[in-house]
């Protein structure tokens, strides 16, 4: 008995030596070219199907079987995948150091970085380099979206925009999945700085034009999409103009967990408010810091945070304005001479910080939490004494250019003291789950919203010695804006979830379908959006696709919408609401061996319960009721490629209509009769008798951003035998937009602003490209080795000082021609020819 247990022990240990035996431990540590400690990043033995994270120091282990050769595949954040053989010796173990390349190009794949196919998207990814290209007086990436489809922007110092018939406040933008608004206040282009999106952190723009999907946002017009750069190596540039400066630096530290982005932006648009007809001391002054920060914390998990902090200023001391307006036959000219000033400050804070996790290669989750603050100030107390008279237009005439007749003088008081404060507290969170065909995507987010407004202002109006509205008793003030301080807290609530589906196994077919939700508890209102889109690449040699998208946009109400034109907030005010049909071809070719484009998209929009509205320069005032319905339609058309190598153009059509028919609109129309009585061939008396009032209801008119007809070409090309010079010019017409007097009847605004034309050209000079001296094999020296590019332009705004209109003053005047008192409209100008010249490094 003894013997067999001895036995059995022997056996034993000698199996379990000899099964050891069998074995090797493999050691190895993971480093990229530059020497730094590769951590957390994943290190795979594909015949085992197992894998392991190195740790802190970029180590690893493996235990495995001996006289057998393996796969060591090696992948992680910012180096480019390596696999290398692996022999399992008889040693007991074997120590090896594996060094992988820093991917210079890489682009990290998590949620919200990746590029949605671009057959669901209406226009897709904008390359930031055209951006930097345009001539723009704003110096954001607005300035762009006039080339994109269905886009209007008839002014040149605002940085807003109409998409499709909507209004500026029906456009959401995101910048890393964070919404960013724009200031409240902003009555005029003038006043306005900065836009929130930096180009020069900019690494990726996605818009849509309208029928997009469930995962953005619940407004009715359009989405634009940015996602800031995360650095992958040390950088930046240095910019400056005569409209400003601007600075950026960007880099990692040396284990290449943290990566900062930092941008600095000031902007003065002193000089081109200085070809305005209001002549005065301008002292414009807009300042803008940015930072975008992440931090890695394993190969799965990194952190995002986002800061920014805006300071516009705007003072203004008019002096005198001279302006010249009418037909050939009967010009007429407006002067006026002001006292007061104007003094603006709109100051905005937004911190927002993410977390991002790849639970593994299918799941994808992120979480966010952000707050923004903004402080707006408007306080203005300006009299101006106007005079308007009828201009000579005979050339016969010795007087000839000067006033000879006056038509009407008088003096309006403009007042207001102003004061909106808005903050903003939002949690959110995203995710995805990728299958073989199908990409699911959802979301939740709740928003706090904290609002203290106080409005007082008022216009005093005198012609000819006579207050307007005029009273025997007492003095009428012409237009009133006045209420009791109101504060408004709220809580916001949203979610989505979508699908996005690839049909067959050619995923010729692809098809997102989602729905949204959202709850607002002022009103109390429950809404569901459905959304769709479908894209189709036909069994063709040529690439095409074609898309098509539907869906339900509904915007709840915000702060503007809900007060009245008499300062009375409603608090009952619903969502506005519409139905969006697109349809659309995407047709890629080459054209002289060099990339095109051609898109174009039909689509129809009905609105109702909408708000209606009026503009005042850029300042949309809002009647406060949901008793409007409309409809926008529309064509639009894009072409876009290389027609000179390297140097993208584009040319872009849109055709559009937009009506809206108002409830309890109406105005009465009265039937006059006059009756002589007459003896001895002579009129003794005349009566005037009522024969009848009617009441006529106008229906459907024009929508305020019914513009009818846009076209833009953007060209560039290099002056021939100078390679490094290129020239490029920038052309826009648009119909103009519908007006009317002041009288808060949207019936009677059915004149129209003249068209918006304007043409910029601009040269650019590259002084210094290291990539072509490298190319060449000469690599500079000193100074200039540290630097990528060195560029000098010089370009002209409005080269045929076009005079476009943007609004008008409505004041009180007589016409010779019916010896009658009525109201003229005179136009309020923009910008009118103006150089600037550019200059920036990129290091």
């Amino acid at each position: 008995m003894f013997f067999r247990l001895a036995l059995f022990f022997f056996l034993s240990l000698l199996s379990f030596s000899l099964g050891h035996a069998q074995n090797f431990v493999l050691k190895g540590q993971v480093q990229d070219n530059l020497g730094h400690q590769a951590q957390f990043v994943n290190v795979y033995i594909e015949e085992l199907k197992l894998g392991k994270l190195t740790d802190a120091k970029g180590r690893f282990e493996f235990e495995l079987p001996i006289n057998r050769e393996f796969t060591l595949s090696i992948q992680g954040l910012n180096l480019i995948s390596n696999s290398f053989k692996v022999f399992s010796s008889t040693s007991a173990e074997q120590i090896q150091t594996y060094t992988l390349k820093v991917n210079t190009k890489f682009e990290v794949d998590i949620y919200g970085e990746k590029q949605e196919p671009r057959e669901l998207i209406s226009t897709g990814e904008i390359k930031i380099k055209e951006v930097e290209t345009i001539p723009n007086i704003g110096g954001g990436v607005e300035a762009f979206l006039v080339t994109q489809l269905g886009v209007q922007k008839n002014n040149e110092l605002s940085s807003a925009y109409s998409v499709r018939g909507g209004n500026f406040d029906e456009n959401l933008v995101y910048v890393n999945d964070f919404e960013v608004y724009r200031p409240f206040l902003i009555r005029s282009g003038q006043q306005e700085g900065l836009s929130f999106v930096n180009p020069d952190m900019t690494d990726k723009l996605v818009f849509s034009s309208g029928g997009f999907q469930a995962k953005y946002g619940d407004k009715m017009s359009s989405v634009l999409d940015v996602t800031y750069r995360r650095p992958r190596e040390f950088g930046g540039s240095v910019s400056a103009s005569l409209l400003g400066a601007n600075i950026q630096l960007e880099g990692l530290d040396k284990p290449r967990r943290f990566s900062y982005s930092l941008g600095f932006r000031y902007k003065t648009s002193r000089y081109i408010l200085g070809s305005q007809d209001v002549k005065g001391q301008y002292l414009p002054s807009f300042i803008d810091l940015q930072g975008f920060f992440t931090y890695q914390i394993n190969e799965r998990i990194h952190l995002e945070f986002l800061s920014n902090f805006a300071q516009n200023s705007f003072y203004f001391q008019p002096e005198d304005r001279s302006t010249d307006f009418g037909l050939v036959n009967f010009q007429t000219r407006f002067n006026v001479y002001y006292e007061g000033e104007e003094d603006d400050s709109y100051q905005s804070l937004m911190n927002g910080i993410s977390l991002v996790q790849k639970v593994n290669d299918k799941l994808q989750l992120k979480y966010l939490l952000g707050a923004y603050s903004m402080s707006e100030r408007e306080k203005f107390d300006i009299i101006g004494d106007y005079y308007l008279g009828e201009v000579e237009t005979d050339p016969s005439k010795e007087n000839v250019g000067e006033v000879k007749y006056e038509l009407g003088s008088g003096t309006f008081h403009d007042w207001a003291r102003n004061v909106l404060n808005t903050t903003i507290i939002q949690g959110a969170h995203k995710g995805s789950y990728s299958l073989e065909k199908h990409e699911l995507q959802w979301g939740f987010t709740y928003k706090k919203e904290i609002i203290k407004d106080k409005i007082s202002e008022w216009e005093r109006r005198d012609s000819t010695g006579y207050s307007l509205p005029n009273s025997s008793t007492q003095v009428l003030l012409y237009d009133v804006l006045k209420a009791e301080p109101f504060d408004l807290n709220s809580n916001r609530y949203s979610a989505f979830i979508q699908d996005t589906w690839k049909i067959g196994d050619s995923a010729r077919l692809s098809w997102n379908y989602g729905l949204r939700m959202q709850y607002w508890d002022v009103n109390k209102e429950w809404l569901f959006s459905p959304r769709t889109q479908l894209a189709y690449k036909p069994k063709t040699k040529k690439d095409i696709i074609l898309t098509a998208a539907a869906g339900l946009y509904m915007q709840a109400p915000f702060y503007r919408e809900m007060r009245n034109l008499d300062g009375v907030v409603n608090t009952n005010l619903k969502a506005q609401k519409s139905a969006h049909m697109v349809m659309g071809l995407n047709y890629a070719f080459k054209a002289w061996n060099r990339p095109f484009k051609f898109v174009t998209e039909a689509y129809y929009k009905y609105i109702w319960d909408g708000v209606p509205y009026e503009f005042d320069n850029v300042l949309i005032r809002y009647f406060g009721k949901n008793n409007s319905k409309g409809y926008v339609a529309g064509l639009d058309l894009r072409l876009h490629g290389e027609l000179a190598k390297g140097a993208e153009s584009w040319v872009s059509l849109s055709i559009m209509s937009g009506q809206e028919d108002i409830r309890d609109d109406f105005y009465t129309e009265t039937e006059v009769r006059k009756t002589k009585e007459e003896g001895n061939g002579q009129i003794i008396n005349e009566t005037l008798d009522t024969v009848s009032v009617n009441t006529v209801y106008p229906g459907y008119v024009p929508r305020p951003t019914d513009q009818r007809v846009s076209f833009a070409v953007f060209f560039q090309d290099y002056v021939p035998k100078l390679p490094f010079l290129k020239v490029h010019m920038n052309l826009i017409f648009a119909s103009g937009l519908p007006f009317g007097p002041p009288d808060n009847n949207r019936y009677a605004d059915t004149y129209r602003i003249p068209s918006y034309r304007r043409f910029d050209v601009g040269f650019s000079a590259m002084l210094f490209d290291i990539e072509k001296k490298e190319a060449k094999g000469k690599v500079p020296k000193s100074f200039f080795k540290y630097l990528d590019r060195i560029w000098l332009s010089l370009e002209v705004y409005n080269l045929f000082g076009i005079q476009n209109t943007v609004s008008y003053i409505w004041i009180e005047g007589l016409d010779p021609r019916t010896g009658t008192f009525g109201q003229y409209a005179v136009p309020n100008y923009l910008t009118n020819r103006r150089l600037n010249l550019r200059f920036k490094i990129d290091f």
